[in-house]
């Protein structure tokens, strides 16, 4: 995975499950922006200490990813989703008022329910 909503996103997953050293620098370095410089003071440690940190705490995150995949079956749901609302809303336009259309809101309906449960 490449880039910080990646990241972000595999925080988000998984971040309850590194220790909390790793945790505090991936969050400092890519949810928050900071320069591994301005986390090195915050945390009072070397600026190496802290790459090392975020590298290692990138590691376990993709690694996580690699072996439980849940950020990619989300991202596959997601498109799912979009796919049945898609779906739906081009019946509901063709078919025009009456029980066809209603079901249709329904459906998109149920898609956003899902999604929200995801």
């Amino acid at each position: 995975m490449e880039g910080k909503i990646d990241i972000n996103l595999l925080l988000d997953f998984y971040g309850p499950l590194l220790d909390s050293r790793h945790r505090q620098t991936v969050e400092m370095y890519f949810a928050d922006d900071m320069t591994l410089s301005e986390i090195a003071e915050e945390l009072g440690v070397s600026r190496q200490a802290v790459q090392q940190s975020v590298a290692k705490g990138r590691e376990n995150l993709e690694k996580f990813e690699q072996k439980l995949g849940l950020c990619g079956r989300f991202g596959a749901a997601e498109k799912k989703i979009a796919e049945v609302k898609r779906l739906a809303e081009k019946i509901r336009e063709t078919a025009g008022p009456g029980e066809l259309a209603e079901l249709c809101e329904k459906l998109s309906g149920a898609a956003d329910d899902l999604g929200d449960t995801i």
